[in-house]
């Protein structure tokens, strides 16, 4: 059976996530702020069954694996695999400046 472990940094980001898109008025209450992070959690849980692509720099994992919760942003979940272990090493938006870097050419 698979095992996902997140890293700390991941889990911080998740965290420091919600606060941000509230104050930045990118939704209008915590709870839906809450709910889209819970949205990225729940992704993440499901990485193995996920389409994986390698990344372009191994920095943050060798491969990533696409979540799309609207036209405008994506999010880049970045990990290693290990047998039945997949290890979830940074979430990356394509507003993000290493995005281009890490995930496309």
């Amino acid at each position: 059976m698979e095992r996902i472990i997140t890293l700390a940094l991941v889990l911080r980001k998740l965290d420091n996530l919600i606060p941000v898109l509230h104050g930045k008025k990118y939704f209008a209450d915590r709870d839906n702020a809450h709910a889209y992070v819970e949205a990225i959690v729940d992704f993440i849980q499901s990485i193995p069954q996920q389409r994986h692509r390698p990344t372009k720099d191994t920095k943050y994992g060798a491969w990533y694996a696409e979540y799309k919760p609207s036209r405008h942003t994506s999010w880049f979940v970045t990990f290693d695999k290990k047998g039945e272990r997949y290890i979830i090493r940074n979430l990356i938006n394509n507003h993000t400046k290493d995005y281009p870097e890490f995930i496309r050419g």
